[in-house]
């Protein structure tokens, strides 16, 4: 009767097991998936780590009150990445093995996106752990990103581009939706109000309302004239970049003025999920076909956007789905679980963005 009064509460709720102050999921994936402070890929041969996963390490690691893992992470980024210095540079992108068989950075190019996570953590870290020098560093890693890997466009303002290089020529720039979550970039507008971070806030909006004309985000689109088209590279494609875009979205707060309009116009993503059975893999984001089921993590990324479109039927089986397929393994899946980390993590409540996008980590009120 025990046995049967537990699983019932909890059928009752997946938010349960958040108010432990432990996160397994997060626990598991250390395990798996790190090696004192590096985050491993092995599913490209060259063992590879990037600054993208570094980053999540970073963000996971403050959610789960985890101080230990958190500094071991960013020494190791710091040491590797950034030649001992994230004062003094931006973190390289891609770190593995070389065709000589030593291990070091790969391509040196910054990633913005991993950047701007990065930086938020450390503030925040910094804010929550009272810590000054994270806060300090945060802060620095941040001023870098407005200098380096932004562009002023006139009629559209200051623009986030991929990375310091390669991707801006002649008043033509390709930029990636997903690199541009709201909640980030309104916690520097709110911290460092001096700067032009309310400017790349008002063009990352228009961003991600102009590059999705049938409801869908593409992992790539191109800018020139102060216009959005298609991706020249990779066309009209929305697939394992965009996937983060909804769940940006869907994680912002509900007193953001810009979620309701962003979550309406994402609202043919949810329909195709609920056509397929699961998030789309691809979407042709100019005619709104879309073919093949994604993977568990995909499910799971859908999550805050489910629960802020009231599909609570879609949101229950998509969870059933991003748990029950969800796989775990040293030389694969490494996307899946952190694309898992952020949507299960946030359906349990372990933790919330504010409206200025602070965070609002469950260990904050219930693990003191």
């Amino acid at each position: 009767m025990k046995k049967l009064i537990s699983f019932l509460m909890l059928l009752v709720s997946p938010y349960l097991w958040a108010n432990t102050c432990e996160w397994p999921q997060w626990e598991t994936f250390k395990s798996v998936y790190m090696e004192q402070g590096r985050v491993v890929d092995g599913s490209d041969e060259r063992i590879i780590t990037t600054s993208e996963g570094q980053s999540y390490a970073l963000f996971f690691a403050l959610v789960a009150n985890d101080p230990k893992t958190f500094d071991q992470v960013l020494k190791w980024t710091q040491s590797h990445l950034a030649g001992g210095d994230l004062t003094a540079r931006l973190p390289a992108w891609l770190w593995g093995r070389k065709e000589n068989g030593q291990f070091g950075v790969l391509d040196s190019n910054p990633a913005s996106d991993s950047d701007l996570w990065i930086a938020y953590s450390l503030v925040e870290a910094g804010r929550l752990w009272n810590n000054y020098y994270y806060q300090t560093l945060g802060h620095l890693i941040a001023s870098r990103v407005l200098r380096e890997e932004t562009v002023n466009v006139a009629g559209v303002g200051t623009v986030l581009l991929p990375a310091p290089t390669g991707f801006g020529a002649d008043g033509q720039y390709r930029v990636n939706p997903s690199y541009v979550p709201l909640q980030l970039i309104a916690r520097m507008q709110s911290l460092y109000p001096q700067y032009n971070w309310d400017s790349m806030y008002k063009a990352s909006v228009h961003m991600l309302e102009k590059t999705m004309p049938t409801g869908f985000s593409p992992d790539w689109a191109t800018l020139r004239n102060g216009r959005y088209s298609s991706d020249g590279v990779t066309g009209p494609i929305g697939s394992y970049n965009a996937i983060r875009t909804y769940l940006w979205v869907g994680m912002l707060n509900d007193q953001v003025s810009e979620k309701a309009v962003l979550v309406q116009k994402m609202q043919p993503f949810v329909a195709a999920t609920k056509t397929l059975g699961a998030p789309a893999r691809e979407v042709n984001t100019e005619t709104g076909k879309y073919t093949q089921a994604g993977s568990a993590g995909f499910s799971a990324a859908a999550l805050p956007l489910l629960a802020a479109s009231d599909e609570s039927a879609l949101l229950e089986a998509q969870f059933s789905r991003a748990q029950n397929e969800l796989v775990m393994d040293k030389n694969d899946h490494y996307y899946d679980n952190v694309l898992s980390l952020f949507g299960l993590g946030w359906h349990a409540e372990r933790y919330r963005f504010g409206v200025q996008g602070e965070l609002l980590p469950a260990w904050s009120e219930r693990c003191q």
